[in-house]
């Protein structure tokens, strides 16, 4: 039976789609002096996205992530006059004071904390998780954030593990669940170290089990407790 729930930040427990949105629109009206439309919002998103596989992938690293994904924004929208260090440092700090949590969150989260211990494993920037972990409904149910910068390595490679078994202790991977929204992140880090996953989402992720939102995670938790 699990005893360590490693559950994603974002998109699983946080909206960050919604948090990427307001930060992106602060930073874009303080740094450039201009409003930002919803098909640039997405042009953001789809570039930053892009540079996160492939950290992930190990093609790129952090810094080059940081300055690259605002350097093709900026020329998509046409602004070129721009310091792209500091428009990236101030979205990170606005991002940082920004935090929208799904509703769902709070409830599932209170209802496993008896009965679980629960972790967060996330790929992030340290200052800017562990800010809006902070300001959460759920922080007090949280045990420990593992995040990728502390680390020093990226979801989905298996050393990321090496930190949460040495918090934890325990070894035997048969107790761990992980829980998430990506397939390239979650999902392969649970192939690459032979523990479970949920996948939260409805796309095709081969994970062992799938709930719609972490709403569905007590009860289907509840389930598994019993059939083992």
């Amino acid at each position: 039976m699990y005893r360590y729930l490693l559950i994603d930040f974002d998109n699983t427990l946080m909206d960050f789609n919604e948090n990427e949105r307001r930060a992106l629109a602060k930073a874009v009206k303080d740094r450039c002096g201009r409003e930002i439309t919803e098909a640039e919002t997405e042009a953001y998103h789809r570039i930053n996205d892009g540079y996160w596989k492939k950290l992930e992938r190990k093609e790129i690293n952090k810094e080059q992530l940081k300055y690259s994904r605002f350097y093709d924004f900026t020329r998509e929208i046409g602004v070129t006059e721009t310091d792209i260090n500091a428009l990236n440092k101030y979205y990170m700090d606005c991002l940082a004071t920004t935090s929208v949590e799904y509703p769902e969150s709070y409830e599932a989260l209170k209802k496993l904390a008896g009965q679980y211990e629960l972790y967060i494993i996330t790929n992030g920037t340290t200052y800017i998780q562990k800010a809006r972990l902070e300001t959460t409904s759920f922080r007090s149910f949280i045990r420990e954030m593992f995040i990728s910068d502390e680390i020093g390595v990226n979801k989905p490679a298996p050393e990321f593990f090496d930190a949460v078994e040495k918090a934890t202790g325990d070894p035997d991977r048969s107790r761990y669940l992980i829980v998430g929204d990506s397939v390239s992140s979650d999902i392969r880090f649970g192939f690459n170290t032979g523990i479970d996953t949920c996948f939260v989402g409805t796309a095709e992720s081969g994970a062992k089990y799938r709930i719609g939102s972490i709403a569905e995670l007590p009860e289907l938790l509840e389930r598994i407790q019993r059939t083992d």
